[in-house]
């Protein structure tokens, strides 16, 4: 299984965790609560997890190519939400 993980400091970690699953849950299976989500692409996997001011990305998939699909598709996604804050996200392995 390969990963990588992102960490972005934010006062607004559990907004961007709800929207992300939020979103994603349109067309594939997700879940959250205040804390911690996830989401269940057909390539692999994203987990979410929040304190009050650190969001943390942790995607996973069986090969390079899936676990590519997942982070750029998560990355576009919460930029385009946090465009005003110009955040990003900076994935590590």
């Amino acid at each position: 299984m390969l990963k990588k993980t992102a960490t972005i400091k934010t006062e607004q970690a559990r907004r961007y965790l709800q929207m992300l699953c939020k979103h994603f849950k349109h067309k594939v299976s997700a879940g959250w609560d205040e804390d911690q989500g996830w989401v269940e692409f057909a390539m692999g996997r994203c987990e979410l997890n929040c304190t009050n001011d650190l969001l943390q990305v942790h995607c996973q998939a069986e090969n390079a190519a899936d676990l590519q699909e997942i982070t750029e598709t998560v990355k576009s996604h919460f930029e385009r939400f946090a465009q005003k804050q110009q955040l990003t996200l900076q994935w590590s392995n």
